[in-house]
């Protein structure tokens, strides 16, 4: 239930582990290379920090074969007690009745917690532990930063309201603050008594 991380060369690695699972985060300049391991397989790819969607999901997993087992194991023990009683009239609990109630309790607590972040390729699933916030900050900064690289600038040819709903959405996806969203709006069409008539910035003029 530990997590390691560090920096290798210029890239940063961080990787998380808690009972069965284990998970990867290698953060290039532009991309995220992803690692998922648990009982029933691995799967990895790599994606481009804007593939990455906003929206957060959660998911907590537990070990059926525990509960399953658990669960049998306290069938059988009450049928050995019921069995017990009846031929000796006396109450002896069996064994299996303490061992499947031990499984039945590990299922409940033997949890892990995630958080998944949609992707094309791929659910990417941050494991809940004292690392997962910082997995989740440094996707979501890589992110903003890569978005302001592709998108931030003022392409040639776009009308004013073209692009007001470029620098809206990267608002919205959280590649810009609501101030620099009002900077980038404000230099699209000044308000009136600054100016007669807008003036927009060189065509393909970036912004950071």
């Amino acid at each position: 239930m530990s997590a390691h991380q560090g920096r290798i060369g210029g890239r940063m690695e961080i990787r998380q582990k808690k009972f069965s699972h284990s998970t990867s985060f290698g953060f290039e300049d532009d991309e995220l290379r992803y690692t998922q391991k648990d009982g029933s397989g691995s799967r990895s790819f790599t994606i481009p920090y804007v593939a990455i969607s906003r929206d957060r999901q959660t998911l907590e997993v537990r070990n059926d074969w525990l509960r399953n087992v658990g669960l049998l194991w306290i069938a059988l023990g009450v049928g050995l007690t019921a069995m017990a009683w009846f031929g000796e009239q006396a109450l002896r609990i069996s064994v299996w009745v303490w061992v499947g109630l031990a499984c039945y309790v590990a299922y409940r607590v033997r949890s892990t917690g995630f958080t998944i972040l949609p992707t094309e390729k791929g659910n990417l699933l941050v494991i809940d532990d004292k690392d997962g916030p910082r997995v989740l900050q440094e996707i979501e900064q890589r992110r903003a930063a890569a978005m302001r690289r592709e998108y931030d600038f003022f392409p040639e040819g776009d009308s004013p309201e073209q692009l007001a709903g470029r620098f809206r959405w990267l608002h919205r996806e959280g590649a810009l603050s609501e101030e620099e969203l009002q900077q980038r709006l404000a230099r699209i069409a000044p308000p009136e008594d600054e100016m007669a008539a807008p003036v927009l910035p060189s065509p393909g003029q970036r912004l950071n």
